[in-house]
């Protein structure tokens, strides 16, 4: 007697490979995309700093604060954030979001509010470190808030897109928002009414933040170096301080190379941001640029960045983003080291730092939603740290490695070399790492 046959049961759905065929949410401020909230809140945090870091220079110098004071007391605030990456990546855990996204937003908004009132180097810089801090925190607590509840109903490039498109129109807005506040009120009331921006968005992610059981990955494990799983959803598994360190360290280790890849652009990315932001304006004003001239080229090519991360979702529906990994990089590179032969001509300027806002926007989206997608369990935390790293660190670097470069040849060979050296290690890491994919391949091919 013949027996019906069985059935297949389907085969597990991999997230990270599935096209969606049309987004159920096109709006990102939708009430029912569970990310409205971090969106909203990661542009207020943005907004605050970049309104902060306009002014404080400006208020510190009116005070008296010498040149190497004020490099100082910035310098504290990158170090300090770039310290908390690592502190998120040991301590957090999705039901800790929400304490850590206030208590880093109280901590900023305390800072803003005293700064005006510190009359030393010492006290600027202690002030400038807990702002650093909670700064930091803030921010990769939200991103891995986006990496970890993400609906299946939105692609990771439409999510991610998102997330640093927000970022974007807060840093095109906040030097707009500070300068008219300062010249409205004065500078030190102007960082006084900015102290209120972190407390607003700490208050909206309070109420805002995507509950646990919103589309969590599965998985609860990651691998550990002895081959064996080790459970880290167990209560008190993590502590806040105590074991944090050696937790982050087990997590990182076995963190996907996409997320190590993510952060090598970052720091690209970065680098390149900083001699632009840092560089760019000696640069045409010696060309016979006007101040207006310079500031409307900083607004196109960050406003086009921004414009392209929200675009980016419907880009890599059509184009795989690996095929346009390598030509963004090289759009990148190539539109900064032809600066020095545009520059002379405003209108000539125009497309290349516009071309440079659209190859930094789609980076940041195909890299941070590549290494969204290969995560798994509870790494968002570690995953989010190390890329947010890469931007810290890539903020810290460019302008000290442009200035020196400089220094000693002039601005106009260091927009040429410290690009195409950049340019030319990445390219070196890139290929390394399809050769070993390859090999990895091959070995993986069953034998006779």
């Amino acid at each position: 007697m013949s027996h019906p046959e069985e059935t297949p049961s389907p085969a597990p759905v991999d997230r990270a490979q599935v096209v969606l065929p049309e987004r159920r949410i096109r709006n990102p401020l939708d009430p029912r995309n569970p990310l409205s909230g971090v969106y909203i809140a990661t542009m207020l945090f943005e907004l605050a700093e970049g309104g902060l870091r306009f002014l404080l220079p400006i208020n510190l110098d009116s005070r008296g604060v010498s040149v190497e004071g004020i490099g100082l007391v910035v310098a504290v605030f990158s170090f300090t954030s770039l310290i908390s990456r690592g502190f998120v990546g040991g301590v957090f855990r999705y039901d800790r979001a929400r304490r850590l996204i206030i208590a880093a937003g109280i901590a900023s908004s305390l800072a803003f509010l005293l700064l005006p009132f510190a009359d030393s180097v010492l006290m600027y810089a202690a002030l400038m470190a807990a702002d650093g801090f909670g700064w930091g925190v803030a921010t990769t607590v939200l991103l891995a808030v986006v990496m970890t509840v993400t609906p299946s109903t939105m692609s990771s490039a439409v999510a991610m897109g998102w997330y640093v498109g927000f970022q974007g129109i807060a840093l095109a807005l906040a030097t707009t928002v500070a300068g008219l506040l300062a010249q409205s009120f004065g500078t030190q009331t102007a960082m006084i009414l900015l102290a209120t921006i972190p407390v607003v968005a700490a208050i909206l992610i309070s109420l805002r933040l995507p509950h646990r059981d919103v589309e969590l990955p599965a998985e609860r494990t990651v691998t550990v170096d002895d081959g064996q799983d080790e459970d880290l959803s167990a209560p008190g598994r993590f502590r806040w301080i105590r074991g944090g360190a050696s937790a982050a360290n087990r997590i990182i280790r076995g963190l996907p190379a996409a997320v190590w890849a993510a952060a090598i652009v970052a720091v690209y990315l970065n680098v390149m941001n900083g001699l632009l932001q840092s560089f760019f304006p000696l640069l045409g004003i010696a060309a016979g640029m006007t101040l207006a001239q310079v500031g409307t080229l900083s607004t196109i090519r960050v406003g086009v960045s921004s414009v392209a991360r929200f675009g980016a979702g419907a880009i890599f529906a059509v184009v795989k983003p690996k095929y346009l990994h390598w030509p963004l990089l090289t759009v990148s590179a190539f539109t900064v080291m032809v600066l020095p032969w545009t520059v002379a001509s405003y209108l000539v300027t125009v497309p290349f730092l516009a071309l440079n806002g659209v190859s930094r926007g789609l980076l940041r989206v195909t890299t941070g939603a590549a290494a969204m997608d290969a995560l798994r369990g509870q790494q968002a935390g570690a995953a989010a740290a190390v890329m947010t790293a890469g931007l810290d660190v890539g903020k810290m670097i460019g302008p000290l490695l442009g200035g020196l470069v400089a220094g000693a040849f002039g601005l106009e060979v260091m927009f040429v070399v410290v690009p195409l050296a950049f340019f030319a290690l990445y390219t070196v890491f890139y290929v390394a790492a399809i050769v070993q994919r390859r090999r990895l391949d091959r070995a993986a091919l069953p034998t006779a």
